[in-house]
């Protein structure tokens, strides 16, 4: 098994990686798929790359400690490089299970950087669990754990209409982006509306997001529409969720601004400009 010395901190780990894997000859019988590949791609995921990482064969995985004792026990997801693409396996009640197979290393970090963040059976202690009745909404309109998409279209064309994304937003729009909830009915201190996670929704409101954003003090990309386009959500770079129209309104921070969402919680006015 290869891995950085205990003294290495988490960026200095996956730096001796990639000299390792990324150095190696072309006759090295490395072919592409390749490991070094998938190290490159991984140490780009924030998620995957805040964590220490741990090679054995064409494998890779990762740990929230860097001790040895800690590789291969943790619920946490692994990625292979094999000879015809990219595979990664989570674990569940039957053992490892390959979840994704992919002839993309980026989409294979991304992939397993969501189970780290979302899945049930790869959580660290201390991230997030849908309530149960969020869960089956968001399982119904699409979402499933590891959820990742490509979201450069949107943000090419959401760039070239004005808008500046940010981190908090692209991953907001990896996991949820794309996904509709059309349902109503009583909410916990409002009424369910259903929303539509499509950001190109909010082509040509540049200006009232900017204007918004300035007013506090924060910046605010669209990531969909409420009720069927009578306002639109947008997120700021610190992960909290808005609805913004004439007036505008916060649901909290994600990921408790999705619960409040889904579950029909009323958001918190903000002050109308003076």
């Amino acid at each position: 098994m290869d891995s950085a010395r205990a003294s290495l901190d988490h960026a200095a780990a996956w730096s001796k990686l990639l000299e390792t894997y990324c150095s190696r000859p072309a006759d090295d019988h490395q072919v592409a798929p390749s490991l070094g590949c998938l190290i490159e791609a991984a140490r780009h995921e924030a998620t995957l790359g805040s964590m220490y990482p741990w090679v054995s064969m064409e494998q890779l995985s990762v740990s929230p400690r860097d001790s040895w004792e800690e590789w291969g026990h943790a619920p946490l997801p692994a990625m292979f490089a094999r000879s015809d693409g990219y595979e990664v396996a989570g674990h569940d009640r039957r053992g490892d299970v390959v979840r994704l197979t992919t002839p993309d290393p980026a989409k294979a970090a991304a992939f397993a950087a969501g189970l780290v963040r979302t899945d049930d059976s790869a959580r660290p202690e201390g991230l997030h669990a849908w309530s149960s009745e969020v869960e089956r909404v968001l399982r119904e309109a699409g979402w499933h754990p590891g959820r990742a998409v490509d979201t450069r279209g949107w943000k090419e064309r959401l760039e070239q209409d004005g808008f500046r994304s940010h981190a908090a937003a692209e991953d907001f729009l990896r996991e949820f982006g794309g996904l509709a909830v059309g349902h109503g009915g009583a909410g916990i201190t409002r009424a369910r509306e259903p929303f539509d996670l499509d950001p190109l929704l909010a082509l040509g409101e540049a200006d009232r997001f900017g204007e918004w954003g300035e007013e506090i003090g924060h910046h605010l990309f669209p990531v969909g529409e409420l009720d069927r386009g009578h306002a639109f959500l947008g997120l700021d770079e610190d992960g909290g969720l808005y609805v913004v129209a004439n007036w505008l309104a916060r649901f909290g921070p994600m990921p408790e601004a999705m619960e409040n969402l889904v579950l029909g919680v009323m958001p918190v006015r903000m002050p109308d400009p003076e």
